[in-house]
């Protein structure tokens, strides 16, 4: 029987790759605009309540129960307010999700099971997975975050649903 699996790559722009059975659906949910986070900056949404998270939470919990959701766990950022919003992604995977297991996987233990390069760029990664995963590219390729996050799918169905 074929766990089903929900990947993502967190951010502003949070792609994701999942199974239901045989059947798998990618993308990415864009969980604000550049005007919309303006805006809450000038009221410090951003600070006391980003409704990034929440809206997380709802296309999270709009899908329902999974046995796994794995994530790719960026280890570095440029800036406080970077690190901040990361963490409270995070944490609403850990939250919201409803999985038996959570795992993350490092952004460059990522790279290198897809190119072999840990250092690969967004380019590297998609012509990777037309390469090796061709059924699984197709209308991604301006979807970076959809890619990673399909890569974490990938990941997770190899090394930790055998």
């Amino acid at each position: 029987m074929s766990k089903d699996v929900l990947a993502i790559d967190l951010g502003t722009s949070t792609g994701f790759a999942y199974n239901r059975g045989d059947k798998i659906f990618q993308g990415a949910w864009l969980l604000a605009t550049d005007k919309e986070i303006s805006a809450w900056g000038r009221n410090r949404l951003r600070r006391r309540k980003d409704p990034r998270v929440e809206r997380l939470c709802k296309h999270l919990g709009s899908l329902g129960r999974f046995d796994m959701v794995v994530f790719e766990d960026v280890e570095f950022s440029s800036y406080t307010a970077q690190t901040q919003l990361w963490s409270g992604l995070r944490s609403s995977i850990w939250i919201c999700a409803q999985a038996n297991v959570s795992e993350c996987i490092p952004v460059g233990t990522l790279k290198k099971f897809a190119t072999g390069s840990g250092n690969a760029t967004k380019e590297m990664m998609f012509k990777a997975l037309e390469q090796q995963y061709s059924h699984l590219a197709g209308g991604l390729a301006n979807e970076d975050d959809a890619v990673d996050a399909t890569w974490c799918w990938v990941f997770a169905k190899e090394r930790f649903c055998l």
